[in-house]
């Protein structure tokens, strides 16, 4: 994919995405929207189709984990080779393998070889523990890093220049104060990395650690597939950097997989075009925090950049979480995206499901929701917030909420906002506006005080909410 290829899609609202999806034509309710294409499958080789497998073990690396393999590594890594280790116990000291081509390495047959990192040996800040640097071609199949010992670990770090394939890698850690467990950037922006069945769960209840870590030097594109992520201090994925005004604006795709418990967010985008299909994200207790960072278990959060899709997910909120500004989150440097067919159940009180922080960027488009399904026991508060995001757009979605007191819709400094075609069922006020106007269309009211049918009104603050609520 070219440069200018890529800005085209992005421009059009339709890059980005595994698999297809509705695109983002925010402004058109009618119209057929264009669809994403699909991240393009890497040109990695198979196991059995590198030009030389090397077995490990014989040629002199210790399954028993007693001397370090790192001299088997160096010695034997090289183009179009991989390097095959059976199920054992591989003592690994910090290594950086940098420029091959068409490299790997692979559990052997069924078989799971661990590498376990030097005890005491905890590689602080942005250094890493294992580093594929400037790789092409690359297969990480099969394998766990295990940085579970006491202040030891860094992080497993992939820098690809072409593309590359990581499968079924297990990582759980808890070292300290560094970027995270796990980084992968794709710097050439016609390259493509697939991350899939990573297994990376925060070992320690008190570090500052992030799980996945996408950096601002990401340009081409990488999808995350069926991954699990879980107990993360700083982010479960942190994959917003790339959107940032001085980031390389790699696209992200986030297709299912479960990513539960994790501080600040479980899953965090923000490069125009990324794409989270078909995840689950769970906060059911309490997140890890060292003391420094507040906690605050978000869903999704959406941070910097513009037209981001969130595609058929699910997000759940229980009673036993810590605070969290909510189930999906606009940071207040986000532009706009869209989410749709996806469900949001919040059970913790004064949660919202969804809010929209008051916007502060010149980025493109708008907020668009269709087809969202919110409900759950919350009491008190509102379970959509939206501030200063004016055309912000609600369409065939049902909002329930349960709890005591429980407001639907919340509207602030926000014009021509639409509801359409769309139910809002809750104890409180279905929809409360404050210096905001909102066009309601074909949208059904429940409340205690009765059923109320609206085919086409323009509301302002007066309408619903009493004085005490404006």
């Amino acid at each position: 994919m070219d440069v200018d290829r890529r800005k085209l899609l992005i421009g059009l609202g339709v890059a980005g995405g595994v698999g297809i999806g509705a695109g983002i034509g925010y402004t058109v309710l009618d119209e057929e929207e264009p669809r994403r294409p699909p991240a393009e499958e890497p040109e990695v080789p198979r196991a059995e189709q590198f030009g030389t497998v090397i077995n490990a073990v014989e040629v002199g690396a210790d399954p028993n984990g007693e001397e370090p393999v790192n001299d088997i590594l160096t010695e034997y890594a090289d183009d179009d080779t991989l390097l095959s280790f059976p199920e054992g116990t591989y003592l690994l000291q910090p290594i950086t393998l940098s420029d091959y081509t068409r490299f790997g390495i692979a559990a052997e047959g069924r078989g799971r070889p661990t590498f376990v990192a030097e005890d005491g040996n905890c590689v602080n800040g942005g250094s890493s523990y294992v580093h594929f640097e400037n790789v092409a071609e690359l297969l990480l199949d099969g394998v766990t890093f295990d940085f579970t010992g006491d202040s030891t670990g860094g992080v497993v770090r992939i820098t690809a220049t072409g593309d590359a394939t990581v499968t079924n890698v297990r990582a759980p850690g808890e070292c300290a104060d560094q970027v995270a467990l796990f980084r992968l950037d794709v710097v050439d922006e016609a390259a493509t990395a697939i991350v899939e069945g990573l297994e990376i769960d925060n070992q320690s209840t008190d570090s500052w650690l992030t799980g996945v870590f996408v950096g601002k030097q990401h340009a081409g594109d990488l999808v995350f597939r069926n991954c699990s992520v879980e107990g993360f201090t700083d982010n479960g994925l942190y994959a917003s950097a790339p959107g940032l005004s001085d980031g390389a604006g790699g696209i992200v795709h986030v297709d299912g997989g479960t990513y539960r418990n994790n501080n600040v967010s479980n899953v965090r985008l923000g490069s125009a075009g990324s794409v989270a299909r078909g995840v689950t994200s769970i906060s059911d207790s309490p997140p890890p925090s060292d003391g420094e960072v507040t906690a605050n278990a978000r869903g999704f959060r959406l941070r910097s950049g513009y037209g981001q899709l969130i595609d058929g997910c699910e997000v759940r909120i229980t009673g036993d979480t810590r605070f969290t500004h909510g189930g999906i989150v606009f940071h207040k440097t986000n532009g706009g995206a869209r989410v749709q067919d996806t469900r949001v159940e919040i059970d913790r009180d004064e949660t919202p499901a969804i809010r929209l922080f008051p916007r502060e960027n010149d980025n493109p488009e708008t907020p668009f929701f269709e087809n969202i399904d919110i409900r759950g026991t919350a009491a008190r508060a509102q379970s959509v917030i939206v501030e200063n995001r004016d055309e912000t757009v609600f369409r065939n979605c049902t909002i329930k909420g349960s709890g005591e007191d429980r407001n639907g819709l919340v509207f602030r400094d926000s014009a021509n906002c639409r509801l359409v075609n769309s139910t809002v069922d809750v104890t409180g006020y279905p929809v409360v506006l404050q210096n905001a106007t909102l066009l309601i269309k074909n949208t059904t009211f429940i409340t205690p005080d009765g059923r109320e049918e609206i085919d086409e009104m323009e509301a302002t603050e007066g309408d619903f909410a009493p004085e005490s609520e404006r």
